[in-house]
């Protein structure tokens, strides 16, 4: 197995950036069965490339981009991919053992086995990826193929699980508190000694699935399939029997809207399409943690939907209504509001700034582009903690909003209306 040297990566690298702005310029990445372990590719640019074969453990891949990568067979063990983009990657019978999944994009991956034929003709099975023991905190998972794969004592709190094939695996062990797990084929899974308190396993399939000693404290089985399947007294005690508020169920129209928007998203409008949702029916839906940004909603409805941590830079939600929306954390910069309803919204921490606009080329081009709250109304909303920088609040009402620790800096607050016990600290955050 050769390893590469560092001039040599460098060169690749820059030859596959040329060739995904014009392939007869530059050269794919074609890194088949090489020895990259412990390289430093820390938000390299390697969509699209081919790996298959090669030796990665312990190399950092923070923030990469490797959406639609051949990564057959690759041994990630210990790397580091926090908030590496792995969407539609092949990762059949790869090795992610110990692997940092942390904020991980894994949408429509494939974790399959598979096998290899290699020089001289020799076939080589791989069994399903091992990812067991990784860290894969608040990963984006939806609709990925981990049928048979080995994910024993993953931690994956907060997970984004959604859809995805995960029959016969093994989560013996694994964490998934709090994860979403909504639609999952989990059919003869192992979740013995798994910790799913939390969790949302509404509509999924847990026919003939091992679970004892699960944890299912405040987990959500609405419409899931039990099939042979026996609930301890501890268990049936420890799932909730009160009605939940329904979340409205994503068709599958706006569910391939929406998958296209992600990679509009993330490869900054090369591939994908941008999602037009105007004047939709979008309430009560969850978003939660969606790179919406861009995104067409003007004059859509999205009451009661849950945005808590979605990225929303740039889009329009003009003319919508948004009253009881949840946009806590959100990043809003440079969206526009104008005249839509955030009565009883939530947008405690939300980033509500203005955006610094960048040219074609990714370049900034040395100009603001501010949030657009003119004529909004907020009545009764929670803005505790929330950056309003420079953003326009004309006309905006305020009226009976919490705005404990909001921040003004720089906003423009002509004829905006607030509690009279607010108004001396925003007329001192006016801008001249």
């Amino acid at each position: 197995m050769k390893a590469l040297t560092p001039d040599e990566i460098i060169r690749i690298l820059e030859m596959h950036k040329r060739w995904l702005i014009n392939p007869k310029d530059g050269a794919q990445a074609m890194m088949k069965h090489m020895d990259l372990s412990g390289a430093n590719l820390e938000g390299a640019k390697l969509q699209k490339s081919v790996l298959s074969g090669s030796r990665m453990s312990r190399a950092i891949l923070r923030n990469a981009n490797l959406i639609a990568a051949d990564l057959f067979a690759v041994d990630f063990t210990k790397a580091d991919l926090t908030n590496a983009l792995l969407i539609r990657a092949d990762l059949r019978g790869a090795e992610l053992k110990g692997a940092k999944l942390t904020g991980a994009n894994l949408q429509e991956a494939d974790f399959r086995g598979g096998s290899m034929i290699l020089a001289g003709g020799k076939t080589v099975t791989f069994q399903s990826t091992d990812l067991s023991d990784s860290e894969m905190e608040d990963v984006v998972a939806e609709k990925a193929n981990l049928q048979g794969a080995n994910l024993s004592g993953a931690h994956l709190t907060n997970a984004n699980l959604a859809y995805s094939q995960l029959t016969g695996a093994d989560l013996s062990g694994s964490r998934l508190d709090s994860a979403a797990l909504v639609g999952a084929n989990m059919e003869g899974c192992n979740l013995s000694g798994s910790d799913l308190s939390g969790a949302d396993l509404s509509d999924v399939n847990l026919a003939g699935s091992i679970i004892e000693g699960c944890n299912l404290a405040s987990a959500n089985l609405s419409g899931a399939n039990l099939e042979g399947i026996e609930l301890s007294d501890l268990q049936k005690a420890s799932v909730p029997s009160a009605k939940k508020e329904t979340v409205a169920v994503i068709s599958s129209n706006l569910k391939a809207k929406l998958e296209k928007h992600y990679v509009w998203v993330h490869s900054n409008g090369r591939e994908g399409e941008r999602a037009d949702l105007q004047e939709m029916n979008l309430s009560n839906m969850d978003f939660r943690d969606k790179p919406l940004s861009g995104a067409n909603m003007r004059g859509a409805d999205l009451r009661g939907a849950n945005l808590q941590g979605a990225q929303l830079v740039m889009t329009d939600m003009s003319h919508c209504k948004l009253a009881n929306i949840n946009l806590k954390n959100a990043v809003m910069e440079g969206v526009n509001l104008t005249r839509s309803n955030l009565s009883n919204a939530d947008l405690t921490d939300a980033i509500v700034t203005a955006v610094d606009l960048k040219g074609p080329d990714g370049k900034p081009m040395g100009k603001k582009w501010p949030a657009n709250l003119a004529a909004a109304t907020f009545k009764g909303a929670k803005l505790c903690g929330a950056n309003l920088t420079e953003a326009n609040l004309i006309d905006a009402n305020f009226i009976g909003a919490d705005m404990e620790g909001i921040i003004l800096n720089g906003a423009i607050m002509e004829d905006t209306r607030f509690d009279p016990e607010f108004l001396p600290k925003a007329k001192a955050s006016i801008k001249s």
